[in-house]
């Protein structure tokens, strides 16, 4: 039974893939960024995007919505930060306002 969950939650990530686009949507609230983010650091558990931080370590699913915040908003993009309170680790979301994932990294330099 746990192997079925865990199949059909893998299904649903990676058929969810939409969360990376928004773009023809408009403009997305920053709840909305941070979900984004949430969903896009489950999918980064699973897989390697090519962004900086690769593959993220299992314990990165056990975050939640406290965990994120929105870290700053530019003049056409949002940046989020995800905190690991197990690794210590931050890492930090550069998306456009349309909730493009555009890179992510540990530094919160863009």
């Amino acid at each position: 039974m746990k192997k079925l969950i865990i199949t059909l939650f893998i299904t649903f990530l990676f058929h969810t893939s939409a969360a990376f686009a928004h773009s023809d949507h408009g403009k997305i609230s920053p709840n909305v960024a941070i979900n984004i983010a949430i969903k896009t650091t489950q999918q980064l558990t699973f897989k390697d995007f090519g962004f900086n931080v690769g593959k993220l370590n299992e314990n990165w699913m056990n975050l939640s919505i406290d965990d994120y915040s929105l870290y700053a908003t530019e003049a056409n993009r949002y940046i989020v930060s995800a905190s690991n309170k197990v690794n210590k680790e931050s890492i930090y979301f550069f998306m456009s306002l349309s909730g493009e994932i555009l890179q992510v990294n540990s530094e919160a330099k863009f």
